[in-house]
């Protein structure tokens, strides 16, 4: 009995995390959708002055987290209590989110000199605040591993939230249909919790001791990442116009998309994974080379081709008003690529209950990257940002191999050069993709530039995989990534091939 149970368990559990990963897929998708409508139908000065209304709600937010939800899920059983509770905490952090918001509009529009912050930063705060208003009981679903009503209700918000910000944009050519995508979001979303999971408000706090281990206004964690992921937003707004703002912001969202919809896939099954070989030193640190080396494999050359082709697919993608976005997308995009090779360190940290170093390299990250940005972005502008994001990708992607040293004595040499097929495999693809591109300068009609864009990504593309199982064949086929590419393949030549002979 007790092994059906697990069984079904373990099923439940799989299915839950299989949907939540098409979940997030689907839904970047159509983030990206959205936000290439929008960058076609609105101009970068509408996205710079969202960007700095966005940063800053952004910033509050993270400060004031308060994870009720997350709360419901781990307690041993819910009562009706439990789920008023809940709903009074967040009703709590809701309004002193919309207060604080509120007053910061003022000064914050006085100190950006745009008076039109006064009226946007409370309008984008009703985002937030939606958040926190959720139906508790949603949380059953969780406890029970059923992920279905949560894949309903992020997809019918994004859609939603599409739909709307893509009609006004079209009708008013007006930054207000960007924040209305913002809003739109998570207030329908909020209305479809109580659709789905019923329930009716009780205001009371009889079981906040349940909650105090949640509570607080927020982690020393969560204060500097939130200040790290939109210093150079905040500053930018300060020193640029809203015109290079926006081109910036366009460009930072483009970067990360591809490590948001890709790379981090691939990192939701490693914590379980760490955690089952914490007893054995020798292959969890195999085990994180590996997945280290996958992750690099399928991101650098997402990254750097990204960097090699810039330009085009700004032409492409966005139009000709976007053409400056370019360079900033290029050196963005070779900026994260340092990250790929310490990505499954946080899952690592988290399986071996070492979440300290996350914080300690948080807080290196900010002492590092604060005062140089303050000074890049005050003499140099943009240009000063892409350095600063290029030196502290960098230093961090090493003070986090010196953090991965400490847990698993994995040398600093077998962490950098352990992915040289990869690396080496990238070098020939921007050999065979650099002077392709080059001739795609002069083409100016749309259907000629997309054809040759995508000539010139499939010829990368080709010279990527080709040299790369060439290196993994010359290396003597190691076990990793290609391998398992390799026997996906074969077994899938093989369940083909045994179909017809069934029929027969």
């Amino acid at each position: 009995m007790n092994d059906k149970f697990g069984g079904r368990v373990s099923t439940r559990t799989a299915g839950g995390a299989t949907l939540l990963i098409a979940l997030r897929l689907v839904t970047r998708c159509i983030d990206l959708v959205t936000l290439l409508v929008l960058g076609r139908l609105l101009s970068p000065a509408d996205f710079g002055l969202v960007a700095i209304a966005m940063s800053i709600i952004m910033v509050t937010e993270a400060v004031m987290e308060l994870p009720v939800i997350q709360a419901l899920v781990r307690l041993p059983t819910l009562t009706k209590a439990d789920l008023d509770t809940a709903f009074t905490l967040g009703l709590l952090r809701g309004l002193a989110l919309a207060l604080i918001l509120l007053i910061l509009a003022w000064p914050f529009a006085l100190a950006y000199g745009d008076p039109r912050l006064i009226s946007l930063i409370p309008a984008l705060a009703i985002s937030p605040v939606a958040r926190s208003l959720g139906s508790p009981r949603i949380a059953e679903f969780s406890r029970n591993l059923d992920f279905r009503p949560h894949f309903v209700i992020e997809v019918a918000g994004k859609i939603f939230a599409f739909a709307i910000s893509v009609s006004l944009a079209w009708s008013t050519q007006n930054y207000w249909s960007l924040a209305s995508a913002t809003i739109a979001a998570p207030v329908s979303m909020v209305i479809l919790t109580y659709v789905l999971a019923p329930y009716w408000p009780t205001l009371t706090l009889q079981e906040w001791r349940k909650f105090s281990g949640f509570l607080g206004w927020s982690t020393a964690s969560q204060v500097v990442n939130a200040l790290n992921w939109q210093m150079d937003q905040l500053l930018l707004g300060r020193f640029v116009n809203r015109l290079d703002l926006g081109r910036f912001s366009m460009a930072a969202n483009l970067a990360v998309l591809p490590t948001q919809v890709i790379v981090m896939q691939v990192l939701n099954p490693l914590m379980v994974a760490f955690s089952l070989l914490r007893g054995n030193s020798r292959r969890l640190a195999a085990a994180y080379q590996n997945s280290a080396t996958a992750i690099v494999g399928a991101g650098i050359p997402i990254m750097v081709g990204m960097s090699l082709i810039s330009e085009p697919m700004i032409r492409i993608i966005l139009g000709g008003q976007w053409i400056e976005a370019a360079p900033i997308l290029r050196w963005l995009s070779l900026a994260i690529v340092p990250s790929l090779f310490v990505a499954p360190l946080a899952p690592l940290s988290m399986a071996l209950s070492k979440t300290k170093i996350l914080l300690r390299l948080s807080s290196i990250e900010f002492i590092f990257k604060f005062p140089l940005m303050i000074y890049g972005t005050l003499y140099y502008g943009i240009a000063g940002v892409l350095v600063v994001r290029l030196a502290t990708g960098v230093v961090v992607a090493a003070c986090s191999m010196f953090a991965v040293r400490e847990l698993i004595r994995l040398p600093i040499r077998t962490q950098v050069f352990g992915p040289w097929r990869p690396i080496l495999s990238c070098l020939v693809m921007a050999i065979v993709v650099f002077p392709l591109e080059r001739r795609l300068a002069g083409v100016e009609e749309f259907l000629p530039l997309a054809l040759g864009l995508a000539a010139v990504a499939s010829s990368g593309a080709a010279a990527y995989g080709a040299s790369i199982f060439l290196l993994w064949r010359l290396a003597g086929c190691p076990d990793g990534f290609e391998s398992r590419i390799v026997g996906a393949v074969r077994n899938f030549w093989h369940e083909a091939a045994e179909v017809p002979r069934k029929d027969l």
